[in-house]
């Protein structure tokens, strides 16, 4: 065995018999072979525990990890972390695919054992149809200094001025924008051992934000590879899907990740490492989403809709971003796309939820 080549891949499951042959499939036609397979089995009730025990048979790479109980993707990769062999990290969701040379492309851009590489990815719709995600870092390697400059704005959030931009109609909300998904980074053990980095397991939707972007910001470099690796598919009840059809649960969600940024935030400028302009705008824009989501609920009557936005929109972690966008800013945008938000800073959440059904059922798109 070739220590220095040595890989682990992580892959969470729950419930997910449907895609694992598919997903083992992708792991034989890997180029590269040296490598430890974790496979956290986070307590499905279907025969996902049955499939992979029977892989793990004639494949000795594969441990399991087999919870009786769900958790949460955050506590099952916290759980595969503690048992990590490999000098880097891949983390693989078994209802994806990816390239047979995604190891090998990646280990020839690096020197062992700290560098990092962000890939790209394409998104494959229900219908087939692959769509690639535009790749808005430089390709290339970035050192110390300049991850702070050129890679943290990419990845970290929307900052108030890039939220101006758009309202101004100067740029799309995403323009320049990366997921953060773990699915798309090749980890260096080194360094999430060194900085003692976890999953945050009270985050069942974006803790993978926070986990890539504490990661990437106490990486020592980072190299960007211009070439689509992995491919996300599009599949129904995932997790982000039924998130975002639950308002309730995506108004509790969001409110717990602005939390946590900020608490990130503050611990990177405790390393001397200043993130705070690089967010906020996407935290008062969700207020406009909430009410978007709000607004197609056929469960819900008109009053309740505007007591879930009020809800949001008055939370204490949310109103701090909105102290930092002023009337006179919001109204110099003269822009459509800047009328909901100046209702909202004026406090009109009746008008804005009561503007945002109007517009749902004349057929407009928030986009």
């Amino acid at each position: 065995m070739n220590k220095e080549t040595f890989i682990t891949i992580i892959t969470p499951i729950f419930n997910g018999e449907r895609y694992i042959e598919r997903y083992f499939e992708k792991i034989r036609e890997l180029t590269h072979k040296n490598l430890q397979i974790v496979i956290v089995n986070d307590g499905s009730t279907d025969q996902t525990a049955e499939i992979v025990a029977k892989h793990a048979e004639s494949d000795s790479r594969i441990f399991l990890i087999n919870k009786k109980i769900n958790e949460g993707v955050s506590a099952a990769r916290n759980d595969a972390l503690e048992k990590v062999q490999g000098n880097w990290i891949f983390f693989f969701d078994c209802d994806d695919t990816f390239e047979p040379t995604i190891i090998s492309d990646c280990l020839a851009k690096v020197k062992c054992p700290t560098d990092t590489v962000c890939y790209n990815y394409a998104s494959i719709r229900k219908n087939g149809c692959v769509v690639p995600h535009a790749f808005s870092y430089e390709e290339g390697r970035f050192t110390k200094n300049r991850i702070e400059k050129d890679i943290l704005p990419h990845s970290f959030g929307t900052s108030m001025s890039e939220l101006i931009e758009y309202l101004c109609g100067k740029r799309t909300i995403h323009q320049g924008k990366e997921l953060n998904g773990p699915w798309r980074i090749m980890y260096s053990t080194q360094i999430i051992k060194r900085e003692q980095l976890r999953f945050d397991s009270k985050l069942r939707v974006g803790e993978d934000t926070i986990f890539t972007n504490e990661y990437l910001a106490l990486a020592d470099d980072v190299i960007a590879l211009d070439k689509i690796l992995y491919y996300l598919h599009n599949n129904e009840n995932s997790a982000i899907d039924i998130y975002n059809r639950n308002a309730i649960k995506m108004i509790d969600g969001k409110i717990l990740l602005i939390k946590e940024k900020k608490a990130l935030t503050a611990r990177l400028l405790a390393k001397c490492i200043d993130t705070g302009n690089l967010w906020g705008g996407e935290y008062i824009l969700s207020s406009i989403q909430v009410g978007w989501i709000l607004a197609g609920s056929e469960s819900m009557s008109y009053g309740q809709k505007v007591e879930q936005l009020k809800r949001y929109h008055d939370a204490p972690i949310v109103k701090e971003r909105w102290n930092d966008l002023s009337v006179s800013e919001i109204v110099s945008c003269k822009s459509i796309k800047a009328v909901p938000i100046l209702l909202l800073k004026l406090r009109m959440i009746q008008i804005t939820e009561l503007l945002l059904c109007l517009l749902r059922k004349i057929g407009y798109s928030l986009g």
